[in-house]
């Protein structure tokens, strides 16, 4: 086992902001052609909504994804060409996960663009406007977040779950709208002392995700995931399903329950770590994966998201990991 072994790691939604690639296409002009390829594989001026937004635009699930994605294969494209970036190891967060497969090869860039916004067109439009909700506890750890669920459950339909399991301490919970209001009311409250959370945060999003509300999307998305002719894989993938490591094998199985069940990335964290992974790079936009990672392993973490920071690996691996 390489005693520099690399991981890439792709942040989901919510990361993206109008502007996030302006940077990107002044410094590294050739990213201009990935992003023309995948407008027309969309039909959509997605440079001008990285670039310009407007920003309510580019926050619906069906474009955010799609842009997020292009933006993270483009700097993972990037840092190949400046110093023949090769990890061992993916991992990417919900949206991100599909962002690893592209990098590794699974599937081309066209495909990857418009099976995103088919999943991010099924997951917008799945429960109407006000009935779901998401929403962070910060400073409960993932059994306790659990029994609080349990609790604020009443039947199913108004349930409430835990959708990521993020890093010790920080978990979301999503469902029925009443059901994580009342979720909320228990972690800030004092009637059951040991299911108080730290903070509550209410999440902007355009429904609840990872949870059972999304087992409609999950059995339309299946189609779309069996239209894919996947290829072999340059670097295996921890999939957030059930945080295993693979680099063969069916994906529609994994990447379909995805969408209806929890993210486990404190674990998918932990698999990089046993792979003997040492250094990990976030491919921007955004600075979250690094985040949670400092919390969630060992080894150094990475952002590649501006010039400096290829600037920053080149010196990194002329200098130690050659």
């Amino acid at each position: 086992m390489s005693a520099h072994r690399l991981a890439a790691l792709f942040p989901g939604q919510g990361a993206q902001y109008p502007g996030m690639i302006k940077e990107l296409l002044g410094e590294f002009p050739s990213s201009k052609q990935l992003f023309e390829e995948a407008s027309d594989a969309l039909g959509v001026n997605l440079t001008k909504l990285c670039l310009e937004g407007p920003e309510d635009q580019l926050q619906l699930t069906m474009n955010a994804q799609p842009a997020i994605l292009t933006t993270s294969f483009a700097w993972f494209q990037t840092l190949r060409q400046v110093v023949d970036f090769q990890p061992q190891a993916g991992a990417g967060h919900s949206l991100g996960e599909y962002s690893a497969l592209l990098a590794s090869g699974a599937m081309g860039l066209p495909e990857a663009v418009r099976l995103v916004r088919e999943r991010g067109r099924l997951m917008q439009n799945a429960v109407p406007a006000g009935k779901g909700k998401m929403a962070a506890l910060l400073g409960l750890e993932d059994e306790a977040a659990r029994e609080l669920c349990r609790l604020a459950t009443q039947g199913e339909t108004s349930l409430v779950v835990p959708a990521n399991f993020n890093s010790p301490g920080q978990v979301v919970i999503a469902g029925h709208a009443e059901a994580v209001d009342r979720a909320s009311v228990l972690a800030g409250g004092e009637a059951h002392p040991h299911l108080k959370a730290r903070k509550v945060i209410p999440l902007k999003v355009s429904a609840p995700f990872h949870c059972p509300l999304m087992k409609p999307v999950a059995e339309a998305f299946e189609a779309s995931l069996r239209s894919v002719a996947w290829k072999p894989r340059r670097f295996g993938i921890v999939h957030n399903l059930d945080a295993a490591f693979r680099q063969e094998g069916d994906l529609v199985p994994l990447l379909r329950d995805q969408i209806d069940h929890p993210v486990l990335w404190t674990q998918c964290q932990k698999a990089l770590e046993d792979q003997g992974t040492a250094h990990y790079f976030e491919m921007g936009p955004g600075r979250v994966l690094t985040g949670l990672g400092k919390r969630n392993a060992k080894g150094t973490f990475h952002n590649i998201e501006s010039a400096a920071d290829v600037k920053a690996a080149e010196k990194l691996f002329q200098e130690t990991l050659r």
